[in-house]
């Protein structure tokens, strides 16, 4: 599948950058709005446009204050960007049902953002949980509705 017109995979590519490099590095939330449709959605949590994504990212700074989401690769192909970045950061806050750790942790995960023109319109995440939970001090990992962000 082509990439439309006007819209390049390196400009793409950048958007997605922006997310993990500005929106959640540096907590530039406002940035949501240049970066994902308002039909957005993300499965995963059910979340739903800018708005959605913006109480993601409020919920996993606040477990992760000092959080650093860094892109180390990225593919794109057609209307797909997969992203692999590392994140740093130390648990200070409620994550996924578990209190806070005070622990640091270096996890990677990989987003696959599909893409209407330049926006995001649907978003999904990887992670390894066993490891990061590992890294946290947790030997158990809520799963289901307190595992909402």
């Amino acid at each position: 599948m082509a990439v439309p017109s006007g819209v390049s995979a390196e400009s793409r590519k950048q958007r997605i950058a922006m997310l993990f490099e500005n929106i959640i590095t540096r907590g530039e939330l406002h940035l949501a709005d240049e970066v994902f449709d308002e039909d957005f959605h993300w499965p995963q949590f059910d979340l739903h446009g800018p708005d959605g994504v913006r109480t993601w990212v409020r919920a996993f700074r606040s477990a992760f204050p000092d959080i650093k989401d860094m892109v180390r690769e990225q593919i794109s192909e057609g209307d797909v960007v997969v992203t692999r970045v590392v994140c740093e950061g130390t648990q200070l806050g409620p994550f996924r049902g578990l209190p806070p750790s005070g622990r640091a942790a270096t996890f990677a995960a990989i987003g696959i953002d599909r893409f209407r023109e330049e926006k995001v319109i649907e978003r999904s995440a990887w992670f390894d949980m066993a490891d990061l939970m590992r890294q946290l001090g947790h030997e158990t990992l809520t799963i289901g509705p307190a595992a909402k962000p």
